[in-house]
């Protein structure tokens, strides 16, 4: 069984090849490539020969490290792991000298590594926010909104907020302020800040309102990836505000998701005429501010706590979760949800609300999801569901195993059939059921059994 010792052995013994044997180019295939002879980089420019076994012995080794550690798995990706371990043995190996015996290299190696490695790690417990404009709600009444780690501010208290907190230079500070007023403020020398402008400009642009997601202890690329999905899942948090919520997210958009706003396609018929099809797939401002939806967003206060807890927990990974079953259900469900809501093929997104709703459940499928509907909404499966008298155990089985299951595994039938009224009904359902969800979990705040929730 391979253990970080054995690998250590191997390292050693690949490191003294690489010095004494000369590097051979593989033998060109079918795809010509271009190969150099491998290495371990230090991080200053300087690296080291080894051999393609040392460096697969580096991957085991951070393999190994990856499978101990669950600490690990949701700060880095496993890329990300091997690079920063392959940098600590580099370091590491420059330091020995080779005329010495494995005896006693082993354990200076093996010590020193582990310590590099820790170093390395703990550089990344840093707290970083990720910044980008976005189209939410037009005006400047409903802000700040926070959900959890995210928050969404004008533009204006953003630039204001920054300068008060010493993030941007007074020069930088005034210079988007006359960018944002229309103005052109005149061209600046190369710096480090007027690097810094110009990442702001391009990330925020012409919208109104700058998105902030609280970042902690993430890799590089997990800043990236996971900021961003957090930033979208806080808008389908707002968007449950609505009766519709992907109505509401047609009008609700990371500027780094942006497409063209009208897609068009050519028509040709039999004949001679052309005709011509549009659509607006997305609404280039955020949506309109009215009375109602500012009340509405204060009233839903409680559902943005409950799932801006499961965002931390996603963002921030080292931060202490009191209910990490349920908000794992809960960030699960809010995931598909927000899938659903952005598909454009009715019975994938019906699928996808299906698989919101199986979430909330622990994955116990349709019995689950059924008792679910009986404990938060009030309906058993006998009884009516829908307004137009559709009883709740045939609407679910359309949307579970209609819908989702024989889509699945192949099995549909009819899946070139109009879904729309399925999905529009696997909508409201699971937006129903992700509501009362939250609203037991605020009342509940101790609770982190997912059964509860399909108790009455």
């Amino acid at each position: 069984m391979t253990n970080k010792a054995s690998l250590i052995s191997k390292i050693l013994a690949e490191l003294r090849k690489a010095q004494t044997e000369t590097w051979k180019r593989p033998a060109a295939g079918r795809v010509k490539r271009i190969s150099f002879p491998p290495a371990l980089w230090l991080g200053d420019g300087r690296s080291i020969r080894v051999t393609e076994a040392l460096l697969d012995a580096v991957y085991a080794y951070t393999r190994i490290c990856w499978n101990n550690d669950p600490a690990l798995k949701p700060r880095f990706k496993i890329e990300e792991l091997n690079k920063i371990t392959a940098q600590s043995f580099g370091l590491a190996l420059a330091e020995i000298d080779l005329d010495t015996s494995d005896a006693q290299l082993h354990p200076a190696v093996s010590e020193r590594v582990e310590e590099l490695l820790a170093e390395q790690i703990a550089g990344h417990n840093r707290a970083i926010d990720l910044t980008l404009g976005c189209h939410l709600i037009e005006g400047d009444e409903p802000y700040p909104l926070q959900v959890g780690p995210v928050l969404f501010e004008t533009r204006e208290a953003w630039r204001l907020r920054m300068l008060a907190a010493g993030k941007l230079s007074p020069t930088t500070a005034r210079r988007l302020y006359a960018r944002w007023s229309s103005k052109s403020p005149r061209k600046r020398k190369r710096s480090f800040d007027s690097s810094a402008e110009e990442s702001i400009v391009d990330a925020v642009s012409d919208c109104p309102v700058v998105c902030s997601v609280a970042t902690e202890g993430l890799s590089g690329r997990y800043i990236q990836e996971k900021g961003l999905l957090a930033a979208r899942l806080a808008m389908t948090a707002i968007s449950l505000t609505w009766h519709q919520p992907s109505e509401g997210l047609r009008w609700m958009n990371l500027l780094y998701d942006r497409r063209r706003s009208h897609r068009h396609t050519v028509l040709f018929g039999s004949g001679s005429n052309v005709g011509s099809n549009s659509e607006c797939a997305e609404l280039p401002v955020g949506r309109y501010s009215e009375p109602e939806l500012l009340e509405n967003l204060r009233s839903y206060r409680w559902l943005f706590e409950q799932i801006g807890e499961a965002l931390y927990g996603y963002v921030q990974p080292n931060r202490s979760t009191k209910r990490p079953k349920v908000m794992n259900a809960l960030f699960l469900s809010l995931c598909w949800y927000h899938e659903a809501c952005r598909e454009s093929l009715d019975q994938i997104a019906t699928t996808k609300f299906a698989a919101s709703m199986d979430a909330l459940t622990g994955g116990k499928g349709l019995p689950g999801i059924l008792s679910l509907i009986s404990a938060r909404l009030g309906p058993k499966p006998d009884d009516p569901l829908m307004t137009d008298g559709r009883k709740t155990k045939k609407v679910m089985a359309q949307i579970y195993n209609d819908g989702r299951s024989k889509l699945i595994h192949g099995a549909s039938a009819d899946f070139a059939h109009d879904w729309t009224q399925v999905r529009a009904s696997a909508e409201v359902i699971g937006r129903w059921l992700l509501t009362t969800s939250c609203d037991w979990l605020c009342e509940n705040s101790g609770v982190d059994d997912l059964n509860r929730l399909r108790e009455k």
